[in-house]
């Protein structure tokens, strides 16, 4: 654990960079509590990626002080704007307004939540330089390097991709706090045991009051699940889908507060979060827009059926909602063609019905068994939220509509499907992640549920503290302590694959990699198959790398040197490529990475026999070549 204490500075530059610029204007709009430190990083994303690209467009290299210019000028504005045109609480001071109150059983319930999950994910994980074996974690890491190398942070640098979650880890690396590799772990750090457990704490209160129990039960019931954060954190890497999913709470949280007190400081911070929810993950959006339909179509047939409302409006409401869904569900991916290709993504392991519902429901997503201390909490919570807090009954609905979606993605093959899954890829492992959601609010509602039953026994119901105590300790219980192994071995899995041709760049790997990096001049361009773990020297070592994703893209440069390197000698057109990225060097490996796409790299396999270039030196399973055909030889 020695490492991991080093990487606190890391942890608190990156928390303060991610919370206190979009803490700071949503005050100034009037947010108050909890809602608004939950939703601040959405806010703060927002502004560092949006003015990030801006400062590029003007020829502005981005940093700590740009964000403090930026965030200065946006709280004035915002604070300004409601002194003119807005209106505060009048029996709150200036200071309170801005400041607010920290309440005390909300701290009590995030420390539980970040303490479990930082007991669960750092001894998984292993130490901050541990390399999660995924393909997008090469690509993320490039990315984040290629900002901190350019100072352009741009949405567009090097394609156009949302930069939210690049954009707040390089900034957050800028004083040089970390390297790019651990600096990214401790950020998914933040994420899921800092910003994860502040948005699901506010969104219990907010959903079922704020009583002590539930509060702490939402501090016990964020670590509760497998699905998320465990899965995102190593699975894909899907790390913007990570950030997007664990700052949706919070502003659900703000959205549910803002729609019932109808304060326009609220609606204001929730709609400060959008940019930024936006920037990090589109799907963010989509999920936020999904849980308020639900929320409205619940809320409708509960008016309809205690009759605050006739049947004639309930009807023509949910009429208006299912035309203006469908609508806009046909005509989104006709308008964006980026959506339409966002859609068009299949999976082969398709399922049948009951399986899709015991892995999104039971857990058994990715691992052998179910959860059934997590089904049992489910089954409480609902059952508490339907006899005793029917106010939250649309918390359920949201939370059987992202079960509908997973069952969507993971079993159906018609094609309309993918006109609702397909804002996620169609993929059911991020659909099962933001079930989790709303699922922690019923994980939550089942400690009062579990104090009503244990009330009933004889030595128990006389002893209101030991009650309360039981029936919130019993979510940890039925959660970590029957499934924490197997949470550990399937994040311990992601970063250190049993398989070696899981193992996209073993340290050994690294160690070679490093040395070799230092016989190549600065800037000078580097080739090698991407499956071999090359691309990482960029993220790593700075060392100019053509790929720096896996696999080779199918288009450009980067598949005609991959396709032609070997014949450089009668190829001009590969000849021209590599001397517009002036490819100097080349590498080559007997280490292949599992997802190999040969077709793409049949240029840069077994270079020995590669006319046009020479070795220089081999280091463990890694081979340094000069160029020296298309004339690129002279100046290595």
């Amino acid at each position: 654990m020695a490492h991991w204490v080093e990487t606190i500075p890391t942890f608190v530059v990156l928390s303060v960079v991610l919370f206190l610029p979009g803490w700071l204007l949503v005050r100034a709009l009037g947010a108050r509590g909890l809602e608004a430190l939950a939703v601040s990083p959405a806010v703060s994303t927002g502004l560092i990626a949006a003015f990030a690209t801006v400062a590029q467009r003007v020829g502005v290299r981005w940093g700590l002080l740009p964000l403090a210019v930026v965030t200065a000028v946006c709280v004035a504005l915002a604070w300004g704007g409601m002194r003119v045109f807005g209106r505060h609480d009048p029996e709150l001071g200036a200071a309170r307004r801005l400041l607010g109150r920290p309440r005390p059983d909300a701290v009590v319930a995030i420390v539980i939540g970040a303490v479990l999950a930082l007991a669960t994910i750092l001894p998984a994980m292993g130490r901050p330089d541990e390399l999660v074996d995924s393909p997008d974690a090469v690509y993320h890491l490039g990315r984040i390097k290629t900002f901190l190398e350019s100072g352009n942070f741009s949405i567009a640098n090097p394609t156009f991709y949302p930069n939210g979650f690049h954009s707040w880890i390089a900034t957050g690396l800028l004083p040089g706090v970390a390297d790019v590799l651990p600096g990214t772990n401790v950020a998914t750090i933040v994420l899921a045991a800092l910003v994860w457990p502040i948005g699901c704490v506010a969104l219990v209160r907010h959903a079922l009051g704020t009583s002590r129990l539930v509060t702490y039960a939402a501090g016990f019931a964020s670590a509760a699940f497998i699905a998320f954060p465990t899965i995102l954190l190593g699975w894909g890497v899907l790390w913007p889908n990570l950030m997007a999913t664990a700052l949706t709470p919070g502003a659900l949280a703000l959205l549910l507060q803002a729609a019932r007190s109808r304060r326009i400081g609220q609606w204001l911070g929730f709609v400060a979060a959008m940019p930024g929810l936006a920037l990090i993950q589109p799907n963010a959006l989509v999920a936020l827009v999904v849980f308020a339909l639900v929320w409205f179509v619940t809320a409708r047939l509960r008016a309809g059926l205690l009759r605050h409302l006739s049947w004639w409006v309930v009807a023509r409401d949910l009429a208006v909602v299912a035309a203006v869904g469908v609508a806009g569900l046909v005509a989104a991916p006709v308008v964006s063609a980026q959506l339409a290709s966002t859609q068009s993504y299949q999976w082969k392991d398709r399922v049948p019905v009951w399986t899709a519902l015991v892995e999104v429901v039971g857990g058994r997503l990715q691992i052998p068994d179910v959860l059934w201390g997590l089904v049992v909490l489910l089954a409480l919570g609902i059952g508490w939220i339907a006899l005793r807090v029917r106010a939250a009954l649309p918390v359920v609905a949201m939370w059987f509509a992202c079960v509908v979606l997973y069952v969507m993605a993971a079993s159906s093959t018609l094609s309309w499907t993918s006109l609702v899954t397909g804002y996620w890829y169609n993929d059911k492992v991020r659909l099962a992640s933001l079930a989790a959601v709303p699922g922690v609010v019923l994980v939550a509602a089942a400690a009062p549920a579990l104090r009503e039953l244990l009330r009933k026994v004889p030595a128990l119901g006389s002893r209101p503290v030991a009650v309360g105590l039981v029936a919130v300790l019993v979510i940890p219980v039925l959660t970590l302590g029957l499934n924490g192994a197997t949470r550990h071995r399937m994040l311990s899995g992601f970063f250190r694959p049993t398989s070696p041709e899981r193992v996209i760049l073993s340290f050994e790997g690294q160690d070679s990699l490093r040395r070799l990096a230092a016989l190549i001049p600065a800037g000078q361009g580097v080739v090698g198959r991407p499956e071999n773990g090359s691309p990482l020297m960029w993220p790593l070592f700075g060392t100019n790398t053509l790929y720096r994703s896996i696999p080779i893209p199918t288009t450009g440069d980067e598949i005609v040197i991959g396709t032609g390197f070997n014949d450089m000698e009668h190829r001009p057109d590969v000849c021209e490529a590599m001397a517009r990225h002036d490819i100097r060097w080349a590498v080559d490996s007997t280490h292949v990475y599992w997802l190999d796409r040969p077709e793409r790299s049949s240029g840069l396999k077994d270079l020995a026999h590669v006319d046009g270039v020479e070795p220089v030196r081999t280091d463990g399973d890694y081979t340094l070549y000069r160029v020296t055909g298309c004339g690129l030889g002279a100046a290595g």
